[in-house]
């Protein structure tokens, strides 16, 4: 298990150590709408019901999803929310 595929430990990718986390986390900038859609995806919200929280269209909802995760090099949403959580780019907040 401690073979190397393209420079990463195997044990890292299994126990799923993010690439940024090996190599010291980058510094992400999240805008603060950004910040808000993930608050919404943090407490299980959908696109849409973010939207109307927002009062945005559920296009550009997924976009601010897309682009977070995207900025935090993640592979789905349960991932980036739980990078930015351990990053403390999210806090929490009373909505």
């Amino acid at each position: 298990m401690r073979h190397m595929v393209y420079g990463v430990n195997l044990l890292h990718l299994c126990l799923g150590v993010s690439m940024e986390r090996m190599s010291g986390s980058e510094n992400v900038q999240l805008t603060s709408r950004e910040l808000d859609v993930l608050q919404y995806v943090a407490m299980g919200r959908s696109a849409k019901e973010t939207a109307i929280e927002l009062n945005i269209a559920p296009c550009t909802v997924e976009r601010h999803v897309e682009n977070v995760r995207l900025k935090t090099r993640t592979r789905n949403r349960a991932h980036m929310i739980a990078y930015v959580i351990r990053e403390g780019l999210l806090t929490e907040r009373s909505n």
